[in-house]
């Protein structure tokens, strides 16, 4: 495998053709934002370029400028494209996608195990978009309003809408160009962070109901099975909405929301304070960044949930 910088890889996408750009399973603002603003960059350039994402587009982020750029379904025969993964740090993350090896992975992940030939890593960089932003600038693509929709998402997005602490300087400036195409950016942080479902909406009161405290307040765990899933009619998308929740309680310094999927059970972590996740979540098979990561449990819900206290009260000692 060899390592990029931004250099390399544009000069590598301004060589090739024939791109198929893939998305994380249960997509969000970055990895769609992402993928839309690179195939539309790569066409700007007279290149060939799709996305693919295995669960679809969710209807909170409808408003993307997808265009034609999406495939209904991954192709049977995969030799005529050039295939590329963003912000996609390993294979669990592609959910039932057949294809697991790219030619170029683009990522901000702390933790990357992706199988490919070339790996473009910057985990200083709060979202995959800025990694995106900059290939543009080294290509010397001029920026249009649906480019810059899909990365003013993708950064807006994974950074909780320029909250976080990763949050520099630059991702200010990429942002101010970006609404200087005219987009209308308001909307957009609407439809990321105050817009939701009904499902979602039930899905928040069920994690308040479910709301744990370990550790004299110090941890939150939510835990949600199949079957309280089921009752709130939410799909895995709706999770987004209260990942954070937990954590938003005075006093906590690290928490946890896990819930059932169909390969095991999804334990999705995040910390305020000085604490990793990322190596907490790595220790299982996991990864992510350091105050947002997470793993795939194996074993059954109950065992899962356990597993998390532990983890948390051995953090106390």
């Amino acid at each position: 495998m060899k390592q990029f910088g931004i250099k390399e890889a544009a000069a590598f996408l301004s060589e090739c053709d024939g791109y198929l750009i893939y998305c994380h399973a249960s997509p969000d603002g970055d990895t769609l934002g992402s993928a839309i603003g690179l195939a539309l960059i790569l066409r700007k350039l007279g290149k060939r370029a799709f996305a693919f994402s295995v669960d679809g587009i969710p209807n909170k982020l409808s408003f993307l400028p997808t265009g034609d750029i999406f495939l209904e379904a991954e192709p049977e025969d995969l030799s005529d494209y050039t295939l590329i993964s963003v912000d996609v740090a390993g294979p669990r993350m592609l959910g039932n996608a057949r294809n697991k090896s790219f030619v170029l992975s683009i990522d901000h992940h702390k933790v990357n195990t992706i199988d490919c030939e070339n790996l473009l890593v910057m985990s200083d960089r709060i979202a995959c978009g800025e990694i995106i932003f900059k290939i543009m600038d080294e290509l010397e693509v001029s920026l249009d309003k649906d480019i810059a929709c899909a990365l003013y998402s993708a950064i807006c997005s994974d950074s909780g809408g320029f909250r976080y602490d990763a949050t520099k300087p630059e991702t200010h400036i990429m942002a101010a160009r970006l609404i200087e195409t005219g987009i209308d950016f308001a909307a957009i942080n609407r439809y990321l962070f105050e817009s939701k479902t009904p499902e979602q909406i039930a899905l928040t009161k069920t994690a308040y109901n479910n709301l744990e405290l370990l550790c004299d307040g110090k941890f939150a765990i939510v835990a949600i099975n199949e079957e309280q899933m089921k009752a709130c009619n939410a799909i895995e998308s709706d999770f987004d909405c209260i990942n954070s929740i937990p954590r938003e309680i005075s006093g906590v310094l690290a928490s946890a929301v896990i819930r059932q999927k169909s390969d095991g059970v999804k334990v999705s972590m995040r910390s305020n304070a000085d604490i990793d996740v990322a190596e907490l979540a790595k220790k299982q098979g996991g990864g992510g960044h350091y105050h947002a990561a997470g793993f795939t449990y194996s074993g059954d819900f109950n065992s899962a949930l356990e597993l998390t206290r532990k983890i948390f009260t051995e953090l106390s000692l």
